[in-house]
């Protein structure tokens, strides 16, 4: 089996990762999405430069760097960046606050194992803090989630705080069973985006997959109530093998009966993580038309990664998970880069320089790549390495009865 990539860093910042084959090369620049596949003698000159710089003389790249002028970067390529560089880029430009592990669900497919009687929680003090501590790091947007965000009793002052704090944006992701009119009254002058899943316009396929009786005819009361409140709204269709032949009849169902607009509607795939670990993968149709979304990717963050990609403004993400964790992603859950409640967020930031360099892996590559779906996901997550394994279930007791 071959290598895992080496990374590289670019003279504007940006990080190349660089793979090996028996007999060609591949190139990707994982936060603009730019990859090259090159055999022959000019993968062979490419390689011999990137391995030997020193000795070896920088090949001539000929009309391709027409099509690809960022090629002409690779003269100038220094050793990789460092881990904090590669996890912030020129900003935190994302932040995931789990607000609680507990959930009014029990989703087979749940990232983040989370159900009812799941009790782990972050204080009042502990997101207070950690709002402050992360807009230190940037202008970020914040999604609070969880389990479900609307089951803590903190919710109305995180979301009052991260405005006070002047957040990019503000998101609630909810399965809105909790959504009461009280609560989004209080919610309302805040102006946060909410953001739920609908896995089947099907109630019974629906609720098979929230192991939780009645939760469609619930989480659809709360889309209307928020859509009556005139507030951003986005709804996610996570596809799996219970779902996946109701595709485009759920999504005709959210534009004609829920009154969506195509572009409010958008599609994901199990991860490979928490209770998704035993599911197997679903491809998705690529003729759809669709927009296919990762959950932790909103509106902004993505433009401001993706709105010119010669600036390689790239911006980084974090999660906070409910015990205090911080992970790259929430995704990104076997890389542990510390816990608020043992260090200040800068801190853990700070140490992850002095972090053990890892090995280049094709295995720990693969499963970055089966994990995220966002390619510069992949790439920290791989050159972080592992450091600690999430928590696991047995495979009877995540499927239940379905």
């Amino acid at each position: 089996m071959e290598d895992g990539p080496l990374a590289l860093s670019l003279p504007d910042g940006s990080t190349l990762l660089y793979q090996k084959f028996a007999d060609s090369i591949r190139l990707s620049i994982p936060d603009s999405g730019q990859q090259l596949n090159l055999n022959g003698t000019l993968a062979h000159r490419i390689s011999s430069f990137l391995s030997n710089r020193d000795s070896v003389e920088f090949p001539s790249l000929g009309p391709l760097t027409r099509q690809h002028p960022w090629l002409l970067e690779l003269k100038d390529a220094r050793p990789a960046p460092s881990p904090s560089e590669l996890l912030l880029g020129s900003g935190l430009g994302m932040l995931f606050v789990e607000l609680t592990d507990r959930c009014n669900e029990r989703c087979i497919h749940c990232y983040a194992e989370s159900a009812p009687e799941c009790s782990a929680r972050l204080s009042r003090e502990e997101i207070h803090r950690v709002l402050e501590q992360a807009r230190c790091l940037g202008q970020p947007t914040v999604q609070f989630t969880g389990g479900d965000p609307l089951l803590h009793p903190d919710l109305l002052f995180a979301v009052q705080t991260a405005r006070k704090l002047d957040y990019n944006a503000i998101e609630i992701y909810t399965n809105g069973l909790a959504l009461s009119e009280s609560l989004l009254e209080k919610l309302r002058p805040l102006q946060p985006r909410f953001a739920l899943s609908v896995y089947a316009h099907d109630a019974a396929i629906h609720d098979r997959i929230t192991q939780t009786p009645g939760s469609l005819k619930r989480t659809l009361r709360a889309i209307r109530r928020i859509q009556d409140a005139n507030l951003k709204l986005r709804v996610g269709i996570i596809l799996m093998t219970e779902n996946r032949a109701l595709q485009d009849a759920t999504s005709d169902f959210l534009e004609r009966e829920m009154h969506l607009d195509a572009a409010q509607i958008g599609f994901d795939i199990v991860r490979s993580t928490g209770r998704g670990t035993f599911m197997q993968d679903i491809q998705l149709n690529t003729a759809s038309h669709k927009r296919f979304i990762h959950r932790a990717d909103t509106s902004d963050h993505v433009k401001a990664n993706n709105e010119h990609t010669e600036k390689r403004n790239r911006r980084g993400k974090l999660c906070v998970s409910a015990s205090g964790d911080i992970f790259p992603c929430i995704f990104s859950r076997r890389t542990r880069l510390g816990n608020i409640r043992e260090q200040t967020l800068a801190d853990i930031i700070k140490a992850l320089d002095a972090r053990e360099k890892t090995t280049p892996s094709a295995q720990r590559w693969l499963q970055c790549q089966q994990q995220l779906s966002c390619s510069d996901c992949q790439a920290i997550a791989y050159l972080l390495g592992d450091s600690c394994r999430s928590k696991s279930t047995r495979l009877g007791e995540i499927r239940g009865t379905t």
